[in-house]
């Protein structure tokens, strides 16, 4: 038995045709949905980059803040460093103040010195040329400082001593005295006889009355020594190599 169909073409048409638009929406709102997650989720990577981008900002301009810190510290402590250097490089290393209070103790009444020297020499110079030397520390005297450049460096000192002594005996039992020291070596010493002139006060004279009741000033030739000693202070060691 044949069947017959009385539904129109336009009506089946009309259908498949709105089951297509049905499909092409349906697949439109997937792709709007799709699209609307992307976006969410890309807003919230850049929500989230951003926030990453403040923070590491904010550590760039702590590090900045830190690096130039350091650089000053760096040159603060560069510049102390130089100081201390130069410091170590002109540190005569002797206590002066010892050095002249040991003097002191072995100098006897009968010695008078005119001239303490302390003149720096480069470690390693044999020569006592005093041409070359460089005077560090001078004490009393009329002498003038030499001229020339400041020694640097590991330096040796050469202690000058002149005055004048009762007698020669002075003189030998100072050398003696200073040999014995632990402040001193290397003694060496010269001398000569010499004539003192000094008031006859000093010598317990009793002066002439003159006209008026004046006390006439005179005074008394004696007999002196005059020495030279020199030698080296005993704050280092030489080692033979």
């Amino acid at each position: 038995m044949k069947e017959i169909d009385f539904l129109p073409e336009w009506y089946k048409e009309s259908k498949r045709r709105r089951t297509h638009v049905r499909r092409q929406y349906v697949a439109l709102a997937g792709v709007f949905l799709v699209m609307m997650t992307y976006n969410l989720a890309a807003t919230h990577q850049s929500a989230r980059a951003t926030a990453e981008l403040a923070r590491l900002e904010g550590k760039r301009i702590e590090a900045e803040s830190i690096l130039h810190e350091f650089n000053v510290v760096t040159k603060a402590f560069d510049a102390v460093k130089t100081k201390a250097d130069l410091i170590e490089r002109i540190d005569s290393r002797i206590d002066v103040g010892a050095v002249l209070a040991e003097i002191s103790h072995l100098i006897e009444d009968t010695l008078v010195l005119s001239r303490v020297e302390f003149t720096a020499e480069a470690l390693g110079n044999k020569q006592n040329d005093r041409n070359d030397d460089i005077s560090g520390v001078r004490v009393g005297g009329r002498g003038t400082a030499a001229s020339g450049e400041l020694r640097l460096g590991d330096v040796r000192f050469r202690v000058l001593l002149v005055g004048l002594a009762a007698s020669p005996s002075n003189v030998a039992a100072l050398v003696r005295r200073l040999e014995d020291s632990l402040y001193f070596h290397q003694v060496n010493t010269s001398w000569r006889d010499s004539q003192v002139h000094v008031s006859a006060k000093t010598i317990g004279t009793t002066p002439k009355s003159q006209t008026g009741g004046a006390a006439a000033e005179r005074t008394e030739t004696i007999d002196a020594t005059e020495f030279e000693i020199s030698c080296y202070l005993a704050n280092y060691e030489e080692i033979d190599e």
